[in-house]
């Protein structure tokens, strides 16, 4: 994949890879769908950084790095929002802090030594 040399062409790409993710997530859900997307919004960004690097400081790089690195959070944010919606936010009542569950159990007591095997002699 050749390196995107103008706002246009990204902003095309990026309209492109937002299309497929929405057909994707009529088909098979929205989680998967994001995730297909990540992945090719990540590559773009993977390329951009690597043409950045290779012809040095440019306009247009930084740019489309910027473009690309708004939209890979948005669809983070449209994955991660799937995701918390079906699992419950307490999966149990026990969770949290630990200082809440400590507080309910009772005190160790010292039960001195113990006769490993000797039968109490």
């Amino acid at each position: 994949m050749a390196a995107i040399t103008s706002r246009e062409e990204l902003a095309d790409v990026v309209a492109s890879v937002e299309v497929e993710r929405q057909a994707a997530a009529r088909e098979s859900g929205n989680a998967a769908a994001c995730i297909v997307a990540l992945r090719k919004l990540q590559e773009l960004q993977t390329h951009e950084k690597e043409a950045l690097t290779a012809h040095g400081p440019s306009a247009v790089h930084s740019a489309n790095l910027a473009t690309l690195g708004a939209e890979i959070g948005r669809v983070q944010r449209l994955a991660g929002t799937t995701n918390r919606l079906s699992v419950p936010n307490k999966a149990r009542p026990d969770q949290g802090n630990g200082a809440h569950r400590a507080a309910t159990r009772a005190p160790v007591r010292n039960r001195g030594r113990k006769t490993m095997g000797r039968g109490g002699r």
